[in-house]
Order: C-alpha cells, then structure tokens, then sequence
C-alpha cells in the first residue's frame, strides 16, 4: 500500500470521528526529521533524528513484543493518558481489554502525526470509540478535554503512560502537559472523593425533601451589607463587634457557628446548611428560633427543614438537583465548590445583592491549636465523652493531630497549624472572591489570612440589583415528578459496551439522565474494593441506575 493511500485512509477514518484533525493533518507538511527502518521481525520502526542522532522510537528487534511488554509492565485499566506517539505498538494491547473506559493520546508535532499516518495503518486506533486524539494543544485544551472526558465516578483510575523515547525528544512540552494534568487531576481527585463519601447521601436526602421543597414558599429580600460567622476560634473576638452591627445589617450564621452565636443571646437573620451528614444535628441541639429562616441545600438531611417555620431550599452542583431545577421546579443556586459551608455563604450574600460581606471565624487552621469557637458543638460533645483518664482536652488535640496532612507554622511567637483540606477551601473562596460583586473583607484574627484580588471591581450601593431570591412555580407535584424520573431511569439502555461507546450512543436527554447518576457510581466504587480498578465504568452505570430506582421505589406511596 502506498504512502498516499496509507495516509488517505488515515485522514479518511479521523474525519469520522475527529474531522478537526483530519483538516488539519491534510494541510500540514510532513516533517522531514522522520524516517523508517524494518525491524529484524519485520515491522516497521520509526527514526527520529534528534540532537545529531537518528533515535528509534521503537524496539529495532521486535517492536510488537515490545509494545506487549509495555503493557505487561502496567496492565492498567481505567482510563489512560499516553504521552507521545510513535507506531501504537505500545498502545494497541490495551486495546484487548473491556475495562477501560477511555484512552487520551497527546502528540506534540502536527508534522510529526502526519509523518507517521503516511507510513502505519492507525485506522483501529482511531476508530476505536475510547480514543481521542490531542495534537499541539495548549494548557487550556488539555485541561478541559481531561474535565470532559475523564469521570472518575466512571472512568476508574487514571494512569499516564509515557513513551519514554519520545518524550525525551520534546521534553519541555511534554513536561508542561504532565504538570497540566497533575493540577486538574488533583482537583478532580478532590470531587470525586467528596462524591465517593456522599453521592447516595445526596440523592437519597434530595428525594426525601422534594415534598418540604414543593410547599416552601419563603422569600429573601436583597440586603446590602452582610456579615458572615464561621466556627474557628476568631469568632469569639468579633461577638463584641457583631452585637454592635447595625440595624441594617444582615447576620448570616452558618450551621457551625450558630450555637455559638445564641451561647451569646445573638439570632442571626439567616442560618444556611450544606452537609448532607446527620451529624448536622448537633449544630441545633441548643435549638433553634423557628421564626429564623434556615437555608438548605435540597441535598441536607430531612429533620433540618422541620426546625424552621420558613425553611428555603437551593440547589447547587450535585446533578440530580440540576435535574429537577431544569424539570421540576427552579430554585436559586449557591456555588458550594469550595467545600464548606462559609463559602456558601458567602455566594448566597453576593446572590442577595450584599455590597459588602465581612466574614468572621473562617480561620481556615488551627491557630495556637485551638479547633473552634466556644459554644460550638465538638464542645458539649467531647465534654460529655471526657472521663478522667480521658479528659475533653486529650480529645481536642486528637481532633487536630489525627489529619495526616497537618502542617505547623510560625507566626511572629505564635504557632498555627493548618492542613491540605483547610487552605484548599481558603484558595477557592479567595477565587470565589474575585468573581462575585460583593467586595469581601476578611476577618482573619489570628487565622489563615484569604488573599483577596485587589483589582476586583465590586458593585456601588447604587448599582445593586434589588432582586427578591425565591424559587420559581413548580411544574406538578414531587411524586408525578419523581415518578416519571424514575420511569426514565429505567428506560435508559443497558450499558453492556465500554463507558464511553455507551454515553456515544445515548441521546442528550439520556445523557442528562445518565449524569444525575454519576455520584451514586462514585460510592458504589468506593464500596466495591475491586471496582476501583477492575470493574468497567458502563457495569457500574447499571449499578447505580438499579440503586436509584430501588431508592425511588421504596419511598414513593
């Protein structure tokens, strides 16, 4: 077969599934830093001439057992990154295995790709629908098609596989590309891991609450200035200030900090919640005013609507509560991304028109390792499990040096510890921070100061939207909703091909079906040991959908 033929073909199969590519491959030139030699076995090996030499790309003796000692060496499934490509030699045995949910090969030279499409046949490569190709991309493309295509929920592990020989011939690029990839993987890694723990949690807690969400009707005003208590020690230093706050002020106490708060006989004007944990609870066992209204994420546990006379329900990114906002009945969206509850509401005072929002007891460590405010609920709790061999001190210090990622640090004389988890949530608000209109000042005591932008421009009093946060007229009722939900679910088709074959084939509404079952597949991975690794993405889809109609089923009349 001829080289024009070889490469015809080539562009022909990519115009299938990446036409993009196949453009661009037709208009680009071959480098001529590429030749091609037999190996004693006979397949075809590439030479890069590199620094003076001519570098085999693949083994000279036999390539193909070489590519099958490739895989032997890491056998993964999953989903895989290769960086570099060659002939595929050391690519194509993966391509045997039904556990892997998707390949991304990333290729530094258009030249080079087109070099090597005139000489190997790639069409089973190519056409196979696990694999995507990325040629010369930049940063931003590698990150968002790594925050498109790879689910951990459903993907499983991500391994990277480098071909070392080449690799090294574009080192600078190649070295970018992993450091991209190692940056959105540890944000990805981040929520998976919060979907691993709470995606059944979320979804069982948001159907049990559709009804409560269904008949609350309280409306928030907008509000001008705002302040914000969290729970770390700081806040005992701003009890004197927020009693002095004005009249026109709005208090928005999270869930941590709010017994606290009424320890010192101050009811704030709103409380807002995110956990979906029922150890939630023990932030109301000094009770609750019911004339206050309590801010809830649709996915919180059901007791908490039931404390408040003007319960409000939001939705935020969990998938099923953008479900029901697209079908069922819209409420307003609170960015919790930053994972705690301070950051919540912090969006939810910037929603509400806030100029200002002066924030308290969000210390984001632990300084001169103390965990909490006075009053807040690890203080009953530790003092009614201390005994004299074990007194409540001993269990404030296990709080702290039990986090495997705690870190001390110096300030001035004073000590504060700090851990992984702690300025990850400080970084985001401070991202947060600079996006929102509201103009955020910290309170940061002897906390772990936010760095805020200074070139943020935030709204004027006189530029403030004057909007009312309500949820919009449901669509029916909760169950003629969940019903036909479920009734969905279980139409969508049986994934008994690989993941990502199987969400080809769906059809946009299946696929935002499809979605809304992503976290249950997370903590059906978490629960099954070996499906980290060896169970397919498309048998764990089938797994959470008979989940959630099992859930549906037993709490529907």
């Amino acid at each position: 077969m001829s080289k024009s033929t070889i490469l015809e073909r080539n562009m022909f199969a990519f115009s299938s599934v990446a036409p993009k590519l196949s453009i661009a491959l037709g208009t680009a030139t071959s480098t001529p830093n590429l030749s091609f030699i037999r190996s004693k076995r006979g397949a075809k090996v590439p030479l890069l001439f590199h620094e003076g030499a001519q570098l085999p790309l693949h083994s000279k003796v036999d390539p193909i057992r070489e590519g099958e000692r490739f895989y032997e060496y890491q056998p993964a499934g999953g989903f895989l990154l290769f960086l570099g490509f060659a002939g595929g030699y050391h690519i194509t045995p993966y391509l045997r295995r039904d556990d892997i949910s998707g390949i991304l090969i990333i290729e530094e030279s258009l030249s080079f790709l087109k070099s090597i499409a005139s000489e190997f046949d790639l069409k089973e490569l190519i056409l196979d629908p696990r694999v995507q190709w990325l040629v010369e991309p930049d940063k931003a493309e590698v990150e968002q098609t790594l925050l498109e295509s790879y689910l951990p929920a459903v993907s499983g592990d991500l391994r990277v596989l480098p071909l070392r020989s080449r690799t090294k011939t574009a080192k600078p690029f190649f070295d970018t590309v992993a450091s991209v990839v190692a940056g959105t993987i540890e944000s990805l890694s981040e929520d998976y891991s919060v979907q691993s723990y709470f995606g059944k949690r979320w979804f069982t807690n948001s159907v049990r609450n559709l009804d409560a969400a269904g008949h609350a009707i309280t409306t928030i005003p907008p509000i001008r200035k705002a302040h914000i208590t969290g729970a770390g020690p700081s806040l005992e230093k701003a009890i004197p200030l927020l009693k002095q706050r004005g009249r026109d002020d709005t208090l928005i106490a999270t869930d941590t900090s709010l017994p606290a708060l009424l320890q010192e006989d101050i009811h704030p004007d709103l409380v807002i919640s995110i956990d979906c944990q029922h150890i939630t609870y023990h932030h109301f066992l000094k009770g609750f005013p019911r004339e206050i209204p309590l801010v809830l994420d649709l996915a919180s546990p059901i007791f908490l609507s039931r404390l408040s006379d003007r319960p409000f329900f939001f939705t935020s990114g969990h998938p099923f509560s953008q479900y029901l906002n697209a079908h069922w009945r819209r409420f307003p969206v609170i960015d919790t991304s930053g994972g705690n509850v301070s950051h919540a509401a912090v969006s939810l005072a910037n929603s509400l028109g806030a100029e200002e929002i002066h924030i308290y007891g969000a210390d984001f460590s632990y300084p001169e390792g103390k965990s909490y405010a006075r009053g807040t609920y690890l203080y009953p709790f530790f003092h009614s499990q201390s005994e004299r061999i074990l007194p409540a001190e001993h269990q404030f210090i296990e709080f702290i040096f039990r986090n495997e990622t705690l870190t001390k640090e110096y300030v001035g004389k004073k000590i504060r510890y700090t851990t992984r988890p702690m300025v990850s949530y400080r970084n985001r608000l401070a991202l947060l921070s600079g996006k929102i209109g509201s103009k955020l000042i910290h309170h940061a005591g002897e906390g772990l100061p936010i760095d805020i932008p200074s070139s943020v421009r935030h709204r004027r009093e006189n530029n403030i939207v004057g909007t009312f946060f309500s949820a919009g007229k449901s669509n029916g009722s909760w169950n003629d909703f969940l019903r036909e939900y479920r009734d969905r679910v279980a139409t969508l088709p049986k994934a008994d091909v690989s993941f990502t074959a199987h969400m080809a084939h769906l059809s946009l509404s299946q696929r935002e079906l499809s979605f809304t079952l992503f976290p249950a597949c997370a903590a059906i991975r978490k629960e099954e040991p070996q499906s980290r690794t060896t169970l397919p993405g498309a048998r764990i889809l089938n797994k959470a959908k008979a989940w959630t109609i099992e859930v549906i089923d037993s709490y529907l009349p």
